[in-house]
């Protein structure tokens, strides 16, 4: 029993490793019509942007350097303790302030 079970298995295996895999060639076809694809889906585009909502004009537009600015601001301060470096491009041994 054991013997015909794991022929049969084989055999299937065989048997579905033997036929042909058919496949198709991928080809591009835009959507947008600004790329080349159909003018009438242009109206679909447009109300499905308008329905996103306002997308990245409702969150934060600039990146947080209030950190840089913390920084650069006590540059010029002389009554600051430890002073930082700025290296910008260069190999030479930097002086503070």
């Amino acid at each position: 029993m054991r013997f015909s079970a794991l022929a049969l298995v084989g055999f299937l295996g065989g048997l579905i490793g033997a036929t042909s895999a058919s496949a198709t060639e991928q080809v591009y076809r835009p959507v947008s019509p600004t790329f080349g694809g159909n003018p009438l889906n242009g109206t679909f585009l447009l109300s499905t942007a308008q329905a996103q909502g306002l997308g990245a004009k409702s969150g934060q537009n600039s990146p947080d350097l209030s950190g840089l600015n913390a920084a650069l601001s006590k540059l010029g301060d002389s009554t600051s303790v430890a002073t930082p470096t700025i290296i910008i491009g260069g190999t030479a041994i930097p002086s503070n302030p």
